[in-house]
């Protein structure tokens, strides 16, 4: 047994010891080391310029505190130890709910197996945000709940546990009412039970009305119990504000799982299987003599509907039924189910020997630890690693420490949170992830904004911005980029690497570092096969700088390459090309760019290639498909 818990250990270690990709840790970050400052939670935004004075309900305050200190702890390599503690977390989570399950009569050699790929459907969503909490919690409601049932001193700690526990929820997660519905459930499921067994056995029967009178009490009490946060009733109506706007829906977790790209991830394959796997194993399971209890299929009910109306519900629904589909499914294996949950029953009944489970899970560890962890067949990997992702801006936003930029920017909705954590208040942004605090019609200003040359100089003198800062490689970026070129004050870009591109007005407060920048290089105006000779030569002097200047990126490599085309070049072109090739990066765009740098120059066996390569990066790419259509129609 110990040798399995070793290898699910390697297992949940090999999925969630990755880079730092999501944006929004970076706001609690800064909010929890605000807190831990000023002893205060906010109450009003003072990070954007656009919704600067809006209310702001950071609803995860408490999460954002028990980061920062993490980070804070790691000095230097805080981001590597944030990552630790949210896998210290996953193994917490996974150690709970296997608890929780072998309370229910799961045998271990069905509920390891199970809840090996619960957490493997779960990493695509377990990463440095408050969510964990929730997770962790949900886990912990499950055990308690299933804990009861066994009597003795244990039977009580639901009513004094529980109430501390939804304290904390609701100052870590948005979701916490989903503490007082767990146990609403289990009273109800409690409820059902004494009906069934009204006739054979009233005794029994008036055992189990008594336990839901007791259950639908405490989950009516807990609700109070989420009153004991900085924001009081507020925090109770903000759920349903947030999960009822029509603007979240726009957002890709909101969306349910087989309406949107979610759709085509690996997860969402995981989800259908255990979709499946729990609703056979409770209805074979009814079939036995035993039974699985009502509250565990309620449980599997609910979650279910939840997931289907969010994809970012799927996690919830996968912890929240580890426990009855791991008893359900010991119940179609085995005949003596309840006895199963002993600690002496022996795992040979479950017909799967364990330490052939073992090996197959440290299999699985050695897979996810190589190849890393795929988010679907066109979505690319997320390998082992610590520190940050190659999506978040570091090399911008280091280029903005270094050239001393300060005051308002107009930037990428994803882009935001960084800029909050690295320079505010030196620094407020023009939009951050934060939707409750800048509603649909400050949004949509925003979306205009990026759209047409009008709204955007709007925007910029609404802002009085210093500096733009796009995440170039985002879709749509190109309209961006065209207003921008189209306002009258003329923003150059100063430094773009493969994350993001820096603007400043030529006739703003940093012009002369502005006129230092590219005149003719912008990686969202890029177009191979458009260059003249004199041209090229300008582009190969400014690509060399931005080469040096951004540690290499790929595309000031592949902006190279089309000046040395364009300028007859052609060995020096195709040997830079290979390099760049042979480092097969995970960006759909450098390879569309170089598959349309050969089909400018009639070359279409490779241009075709590098587009194919291109849409197993991102099968979503027009540009990629209408150009591939081109190198491969016949002449």
């Amino acid at each position: 047994m110990c040798f399995a818990w070793v290898a699910l250990g390697l297992l949940i270690l090999a999925i969630n010891v990755t880079p730092i990709t999501n944006n929004d840790i970076f706001l609690h970050l800064k909010t929890g080391e605000l807190i831990l400052e000023t002893g205060q939670v906010p109450v009003v935004d003072d990070y954007s310029a656009l919704a600067r004075g809006r209310p702001f309900v950071a609803h995860e305050w408490l999460a954002g505190v028990l980061f920062a200190i993490v980070e804070k702890a790691g000095g230097s390599r805080g981001f590597d130890l944030l990552i630790l503690f949210k896998c210290a977390v996953a193994l917490a989570i996974g150690a709970t709910l296997y608890r929780a399950a072998r309370a229910e009569g799961a045998l271990p050699a069905v509920a390891l197996p199970c809840l090996a790929f619960v957490m493997i459907l779960a990493a695509a969503r377990m990463q440095e945000r408050p969510h964990i909490f929730s997770f962790l919690l949900l886990a912990v409601y499950m055990l308690v709940l299933a804990r009861r049932r066994s009597g003795g001193p244990r039977r009580k700690e639901i009513f004094y546990l529980l109430p501390i526990l939804q304290v904390l929820w609701a100052n870590l997660h948005g979701s916490f009412l989903l503490g007082p519905t767990i146990v609403g459930l289990a009273a109800a499921g409690e409820v059902i039970d004494a009906w069934i067994v009204k006739r054979a056995e009233a005794a029994s029967s008036a055992d189990h009305l008594r336990e839901a009178g007791r259950l639908a009490a405490l989950a009516a009490g807990l609700v109070p119990c989420c009153l004991l946060n900085p924001y009081g009733l507020k925090l109770l109506a903000f759920p349903f504000e947030l999960t009822g706007s029509a603007f979240m829906e726009q957002i890709f977790e909101w969306q349910p799982p087989f309406s949107s790209s979610f759709r085509l991830t690996y997860m969402a394959r995981y989800y259908v299987v255990w979709c499946v796997l729990g609703i056979a194993a409770f209805i074979a399971s009814l079939t036995r003599e035993s039974r699985p209890r009502t509250f565990l299929v309620l449980t599997f009910a609910a979650f279910l509907a939840l997931s289907l109306r969010m994809n970012r519900n799927v996690t919830d629904f996968a912890f929240a039924t580890l426990p009855g589909t791991s008893a359900a499914l010991t119940l179609c294996l085995t005949r003596g189910a309840r006895a199963a949950a002993r600690p002496d029953a022996k795992n040979a009944a479950a017909g799967t020997p364990l330490h052939l489970i073992a090996w197959a899970l440290l299999g699985l560890a050695g897979w996810f630890a190589f190849f890393g962890y795929g988010y679907g067949p066109s979505f690319g990997r997320r390998e082992l690693g610590l520190g940050l992702g190659p999506n978040v801006p570091v090399g911008a936003a280091d280029e903005l420490a270094r050239r001393g930029v300060v005051g308002t920017s107009f930037n990428t909705y994803g882009a935001g949170a960084y800029l909050v954590y690295r320079f505010y208040p030196r620094v407020r942004v023009g939009m951050d992830s934060r939707n409750d605090v800048y509603g649909e019609r400050l949004y949509a200003e925003y979306q205009e904004a990026t759209q047409k040359p009008d709204a955007l100089k709007a925007m910029l003198r609404r802002l009085q911005a210093s500096f733009i800062f796009l995440e170039w490689p985002q879709p749509g970026m190109a309209k961006t980029a065209r207003a921008i070129r189209a306002t009258d004050e003329g923003w150059r870009p100063v430094y773009f690497d493969d994350a993001a591109v820096v603007y400043l007005e030529e006739d703003g407060p940093y012009a002369e570092q502005a006129k230092e920048g590219y005149a003719l290089l912008d990686p969202l105006l890029f177009l191979p096969g458009t260059w003249s000779r004199e041209k090229a030569h300008q582009a190969l002097s400014e690509a060399d700088r931005a080469i040096a200047q951004s540690g290499r990126s790929c595309i000031a490599r592949v902006m190279r390459v089309e000046a040395l085309l364009a300028l007859g070049r052609t060995d020096a072109a195709l040997a830079e090309e290979a390099r760049l090739v042979a480092e097969d990066p995970p960006l759909a765009h450098i390879s569309i760019l170089l598959g349309l740098a050969h089909l400018a120059r009639g070359d279409r066996t490779t241009a075709a290639a590098r587009l194919r390569r291109a849409l197993e990066l991102n099968p979503f790419s027009d540009v990629a498909r209408e150009a591939l259509k081109k190198a491969t129609a016949t002449p």
